[in-house]
């Protein structure tokens, strides 16, 4: 089984190198979805990364307007159609469904093609009145791009996202790519892509985030983009949190290569805690470590910072501290992950801290879509041995159990609280779990002085 690859960056390996070749695949989605960037770009990379020449045929828009719009993205559709490795086909659906006419047959032969893009079959709605008709005219279409052996995207038009409806193109398309651009109120619009249907071939499931970049499309996908299944290289040492008395409750540190839920209502000393594990590891120990904010500004950090004597500033001038901002508004879960992961790497942290993951569970009402984010998260920190604290709001702040969920995922998970003792505000640390070692039970008090978080274990564990 020869694939074809169509060479938009990140879908391919969601199709496990490719598409079919000769397959007709249906690009479906709302105006504005990004279906016809997408189609275009597949015959764009067709053409000059893979050596196959192609059609684009469409029934509304003008060459010149789609030169102009494929121009925006540095595609120079007019240099390939002079240099015979592209045809544009303005014409009409009448055309398009008349078998006696040879047009796509004609140009197919003058440039070699082997790829086409048809936008969009819509139209053909628009001249066929019974759904008999259509159906032969879809299927004929097909067949006879199939015949001609080429690799076909066909464009189809959604009027919005709700509606779903099984139409019968797609049952006669050998696969089925689905966009949508999703309004989420006070949020950016959303793009994802799901492969709904690969007739004989396997696909990766499920919705992806893509972008419409400077160059074209760019699909993330988090179980595409690296291998969740890989085991984490932990070694059998422990890591020393930098946190006096929290040692000691864990019997010498955290095992290296987890990560470590640090849940907590406002106040408790959770930022305090997570700038202490980074700044004392690269002090004390030379370990890398980076920090990810989704609320305060790196400038705020570094100058909360300075009243422990944490010089987070100098610590990035000599490489050992990073600082990274993501608002939330800008913040989507995918790109995030992704991106995080690249930066972990690249700069070889072994401690990271996130602050906070609420920005994660804020964007997903499904759990079981959370704890899938959230798994790929984890488990792809992990296996770069970078030992990870993830600030998380505290239990009874919940939403409908996604913190719950969290938890479940990590390794470790540390409460920090804040009671009322005899009228006097005392803050706490509890150990909930941390696999792997034997861990002090119970409620330790918690002070935050001059040098940071200190823990005063209690007596008898």
């Amino acid at each position: 089984m020869e694939k074809a690859p169509t060479g938009i960056n990140g879908f391919d390996d969601l199709l496990l190198g490719g598409i079919v070749r000769g397959n007709s695949v249906l690009i479906e989605g709302i105006p504005g979805a990004g279906k016809t960037t997408f189609g275009i770009e597949f015959i764009y990379r067709g053409i000059t990364e893979f050596g196959e020449p192609g059609l684009i045929v469409t029934c509304e828009e003008l060459p010149e307007s789609i030169y102009r719009d494929a121009l925006n993205f540095g595609w120079d559709l007019r240099a390939l159609e002079e240099a015979n490795k592209l045809r544009i086909l303005c014409t009409s659906p009448e055309v398009l469904a008349d078998s006696e006419v040879d047009l796509i047959e004609e140009a197919a032969r003058e440039v070699g093609a082997r790829r086409i893009l048809v936008d969009s079959i819509s139209h053909f709605r628009s001249i066929l009145n019974d759904h008999l008709s259509m159906r032969r005219v879809i299927y004929s279409f097909c067949n006879g791009l199939r015949r001609l052996k080429l690799t076909s995207f066909l464009v189809k038009e959604r009027e919005n996202e709700s509606n779903r409806e099984y139409a019968f193109e797609e049952y006669v398309v050998d696969a089925i790519i689905r966009l949508e651009n999703k309004d989420r109120p006070g949020l950016r619009r959303h793009r994802v892509l799901e492969i709904c249907k690969t007739r004989g071939q396997e696909h990766i499931p499920g919705k992806h985030t893509f972008r419409i970049t400077n160059n074209g499309i760019k699909v993330l996908s988090l179980t595409a983009g690296f291998d969740i299944n890989i085991k984490a290289q932990q070694g059998n040492d422990q890591l020393c949190s930098g946190v006096s008395g929290l040692d000691d409750l864990l019997q010498g540190g955290m095992p290296r290569g987890i990560s470590v839920a640090v849940a907590g209502g406002s106040g408790t000393g959770k930022t305090v805690l997570g700038l202490q594990f980074l700044a004392k590891g690269a002090m004390d120990y030379g370990e890398k470590g980076v920090f990810l904010s989704m609320e305060e500004t790196p400038s705020q950090l570094m100058a909360n910072s300075l009243r422990f004597n944490w010089d987070l500033s100098y610590l990035q001038e000599q490489s050992l501290i990073k600082v990274l901002y993501k608002p939330l508004s800008t913040m989507e879960i995918d790109e995030t992950i992704i991106w995080l992961g690249e930066k972990t790497k690249a700069f070889g942290a072994r401690r990271l801290v996130i602050d906070s993951i609420y920005g994660f569970f804020s964007r997903i009402d499904n759990a079981a879509v959370l704890h899938e984010k959230f798994y790929c998260l984890v488990t792809y920190l992990n296996s770069l041995n970078c030992t990870t604290l993830l600030i998380s709001p505290a239990w009874e702040l919940a939403d409908s159990g996604k913190v719950e969920v969290i938890h479940s995922v990590v390794q470790g998970t540390i409460l920090l609280k804040s009671v009322l003792l005899k009228n006097r505000r005392v803050r706490q640390l509890e150990i909930y779990k941390m696999r792997g070692i034997n861990h002090a039970m119970g409620n330790h008090l918690l002070e935050i002085n001059n040098s940071g978080v200190q823990v005063f274990p209690r007596l008898g564990g």
